[in-house]
Formats: C-alpha cells, sequence, structure tokens
C-alpha cells in the first residue's frame, strides 16, 4: 500500500512538472513572438543562390523591388511588414525558384533567395531567346549573364513567355537534351549546340570537327552517346575529325558516319554496330 502510495506521488510530482515548463514555455513564446513584431528593421540583408557561373539578379535589384512594392522597411516594426506577401512579390520574378524572409534578432530582414537553374538557352524560330530551368520553366535572357549552357536553335515555335512552360513536345525534348548535357560533364563540353531541323530532328554541333551529331531525339540517350564514343574511338582514331561529314544515332545500336563530298563522290557511309555481350 505505502508502495503505490509512493509511486502516485511520484507521478502527480512529473505531471505537475510537465504542466509548469508547458506553462513556461507558452510564456516564453509569447514573449519573444511580441518582442520579435515589435522588433525594428535595421536593415536588409539579401543572399542569392546561383549554381550556374553568372547570376541573373544582385541584392541591389531585390531591395529596389522591395522598396518599390511595399516602401522601405528600415526603421519599421516587423508587425508592419508582411513577409508573406514579400515571398509571393519576389518569387514571382522568372529569375527566382524560392525565397525565404524573416527578421533575425539583430533586427535584419533576411531573404534568402535560389534561383532557377538555365539547362538550356533557347533561340526561337522568330530569334527570341530565353532559357528553359530544370523543370520547364522559362527564364529571360538576361544580358551580362552567359550561363555555360547547351544553345538550341533552328525550327523552334516555342513563344516567349518568362515564368511559365510549354506543352509543346519539342520543349520536352529540347528540356531533356539540356538535362543530359548538364548532368554528363563530358558530353557537355564536347558541343556548343543544337540545331533542330524542319522535321524537329536534334542536330548537335560538336566543339572539334566539321561534322553534326543527328540524334533525332532523346530517347535512349545513354546508349546513343554509349554508340557515338565507340564510333569516335574506332572510326575517327585512325581518319581524323573531318572524314565525315554527318555521324547518325538515330538507328538503335548503329552509328552511320557519312563521308563528306571531298571524300567521295558517292556519299558512301560507315557503319559502327555496338559489339553484342
Amino acid at each position: 500500500m505505502k508502495n503505490i502510495k509512493m509511486a502516485l506521488n511520484k507521478r502527480q510530482w512529473m505531471v505537475s512538472l510537465s504542466l509548469l515548463l508547458l506553462i513556461l514555455l507558452v510564456f516564453l513564446w509569447s514573449k519573444l513572438n511580441f518582442t520579435g513584431k515589435n522588433r525594428m528593421i535595421s536593415e536588409i540583408n539579401v543572399q542569392i543562390e546561383a549554381d550556374t557561373n553568372c547570376r541573373f539578379l544582385n541584392p541591389q535589384e531585390v531591395t529596389k523591388t522591395i522598396e518599390t512594392k511595399f516602401g522601405s522597411p528600415i526603421g519599421k516594426s516587423a508587425a508592419e511588414i508582411s513577409l508573406t506577401k514579400m515571398e509571393q512579390v519576389l518569387s514571382a520574378i522568372p529569375y527566382i525558384e524560392k525565397v525565404t524572409a524573416y527578421v533575425g534578432f539583430d533586427g535584419v530582414l533576411k531573404l534568402k533567395i535560389r534561383e532557377r537553374k538555365p539547362m538550356i538557352q533557347i533561340v526561337n524560330d522568330i530569334g527570341q531567346e530565353f532559357y528553359l530551368d530544370s523543370f520547364g520553366i522559362q527564364i529571360p535572357r538576361k544580358e551580362n549573364c552567359q550561363p555555360n549552357i547547351l544553345i538550341a536553335s533552328g525550327k523552334i515555335n516555342i513563344a516567349s513567355k518568362p515564368g511559365t512552360v510549354s506543352n509543346l513536345p519539342i520543349a520536352t525534348e529540347l528540356l531533356n537534351l539540356g538535362k543530359f548535357m548538364y548532368y554528363n560533364q563530358y558530353w557537355d563540353a564536347q558541343f556548343e549546340q543544337c540545331y533542330v531541323d524542319n522535321y524537329n530532328q536534334l542536330l548537335l554541333i560538336p566543339r572539334v570537327g566539321s561534322h553534326s551529331i543527328v540524334i533525332d531525339n532523346t530517347q535512349n540517350m545513354s546508349q546513343k552517346f554509349e554508340n557515338l564514343s565507340l564510333f569516335y574511338r574506332k572510326g575517327l582514331q585512325t581518319v581524323g575529325w573531318n572524314k565525315y561529314v554527318q555521324i547518325d544515332l538515330s538507328i538503335p545500336n548503329q552509328v552511320i558516319g557519312r563521308l563528306s563530298d571531298v571524300e567521295t563522290e558517292h556519299k558512301e557511309t560507315k557503319t559502327v554496330q555496338k559489339p553484342t555481350h
């Protein structure tokens, strides 16, 4: 009986202590929250995260946007500004993928921004230029900022609409190609441009040599470029880069090298088949 009574007293003591700690936490949170809302903003700090060799935005441009839309927040209390609205306004800028806004204990309004990551640059059939990010969202081209990514041109009928995603098949194909190059540094270093012909075929222009690479579409990309690697080692090692005017990867498990007119009058081809295992 005595043991049961002691156990009950101990349990009551633990419950009382837990309630006391909960009340204390609620009090401290309320006080901190009240203090936070009345904290005066002393300055704006903008941090921009970019994954490319250039940045589309700088802190001064972001600060100017905030001041234009909301007035200067300097000298105001945190309760006088809407951090949510600030995030919404900045998120509407096509260069920005994510924004986090908060006021620190030091009174600094901090804006953490992550820029969109361009995968491919598009020059459409009427000369408009823009980028597609990893989600297919259009990013406007900006002067003095040239990401080191593949450039696609030719018969591309994607209209320039910053901040939107195109549902055209060619947009999906070009985005797939851009992603493949972006995440395969070896092949990305080999090519500088993609041309879309009248039949929506994709032709790659290498940095070395005068030939073009026909990939047709972005299906089985890893396989196609494995075949191309084999062709480079076996087909071009002895004859040189200028032997062929075109290398076609569109046929499964084959690479067709079309000789230039300088080499033959008969458009002969050399086929390299992938060895079977």
